[in-house]
């Protein structure tokens, strides 16, 4: 395995892509998210979005997936303290694939033992590179 770089605070890395399959959104909704929208073709396209939607919780897990994977502290894991705004920016249709931009905003210093590392964590359309997902990750410093 090459060793990862750990990022400093002003650098990006985007992650590799992932496919988002109609059969995993299915699955997942559900299991965890069962509204027409991300399990019934028929009934989507009378409701809001007029098709089968991916949910968000399950965008959201893929975007775990792949920021721990792309390993933007190196060796350090991605402890959570706290998960800002999160901003839906268009539905996730079922086969789009997902990749994740991790950029490292700043640092904040904790009163305690840990200081915090500040990200700006975005989930992209990984063939148009449309933003679909935004959030701010405060993570404990390992």
């Amino acid at each position: 395995m090459v060793e990862q770089k750990a990022l400093r605070v002003g650098e990006s890395v985007t992650s590799r892509s992932a496919r988002l399959t109609r059969e995993a959104a299915i699955g997942f909704a559900q299991e965890f998210d069962p509204q027409p929208m991300h399990i019934d073709q028929t009934a989507a396209q009378d409701g809001f979005f007029g098709k089968l939607v991916a949910s968000g919780w399950h965008a959201l897990a893929v975007t775990m997936r792949l920021a721990v994977e792309a390993r933007p502290f190196g060796d350090a894991p991605l402890i959570g303290a706290e998960l800002g705004p999160i901003r839906f920016t268009q539905p996730i249709l079922p086969e789009t694939d997902l990749c994740v931009r991790i950029t490292f905003e700043s640092i904040e210093e904790g009163q305690g033992q840990h200081g915090y590392n500040l990200l700006k964590v975005e989930t992209l359309d990984a063939a148009s590179g449309d933003t679909l997902i935004c959030q701010r990750w405060r993570m404990l410093r390992a």
